[in-house]
């Protein structure tokens, strides 16, 4: 029972000296609701690469669309109208070039009747959606080499990104129709970095309870011996 406790230690103290820690570091930045069409710019912390050697970056993008919408239709028959609030967003890359976009939209048909005589978006011919949300979020990782200099830096930093929303609402469903839209957005951004520390180098107290025990491994097989001859 003894031996096999000192040799498990060892074999545990050789694995920890040999084997690198994967782990992860994040940073996140967000954009406030703002009427649409919108450009920001976002800072995030760049992976300190003194830290270890970085495996992936994952980029998550949330995007909310708020907002309202109303149409009045001018067909002289019943149609079914659709009014979908809509916005695009991007985070880019400091040359502008895309990294992730999302696309949050809210839907909703309505039956309305032939033109009733009144444009006020009211009556049998018109509707409001009144003031309605939506959220989506998509995300990113990349393992590429460029992206891992461009986010990289020792001891860290900070890098700049771009976050822009459109807004792509719009309403179809009658031939003769009129819509008008009011639509913000606001976004979300997080950076996450996956990384490997390198494997803790052992203190030299650590070498010299390693060897006194390998020497005391040999000490009881030597006594075992003796009392088997």
């Amino acid at each position: 029972m003894k031996k096999i406790s000192i040799a498990l230690a060892a074999a545990g103290l050789f694995g920890a000296t040999g084997a690198a820690q994967a782990d992860t570091i994040s940073f996140s930045a967000s954009k406030a609701e703002t009427l649409t069409a919108w450009n920001d710019v976002l800072s995030f912390g760049k992976f300190n690469s003194n830290l270890g050697t970085l495996n992936s970056i994952t980029f998550e993008l949330g995007g909310t669309v708020t907002g309202s919408g109303r149409a009045e239709s001018l067909d002289a028959t019943a149609s079914t109208v659709t009014l979908s609030l809509s916005s695009l967003l991007k985070l880019a890359r400091p040359d502008g070039s895309t990294i992730v976009v999302t696309n949050p939209v809210f839907s909703n048909s309505y039956k309305l009747s032939g033109f009733d005589g009144a444009i006020d978006f009211a009556g049998t011919s018109g509707v409001v959606t009144g003031q309605v949300q939506s959220s989506h979020s998509e995300s990113f990782t990349s393992l590429a080499s460029n992206d891992f200099a461009l986010f990289s830096q020792a001891g860290g930093g900070t890098i700049n990104l771009k976050l822009g929303a459109t807004g792509l609402s719009n309403g179809s469903g009658a031939g003769n129709l009129l819509s008008q839209f009011n639509t913000s957005a606001a976004g979300s951004v997080k950076v996450t970095y996956d990384y490997s520390a390198p494997a803790p180098v052992p203190e030299p107290e650590t070498y010299a309870m390693l060897i006194g025990g390998l020497g005391l491994l040999g000490l009881v097989r030597r006594q075992a011996a003796k009392k088997n001859a």
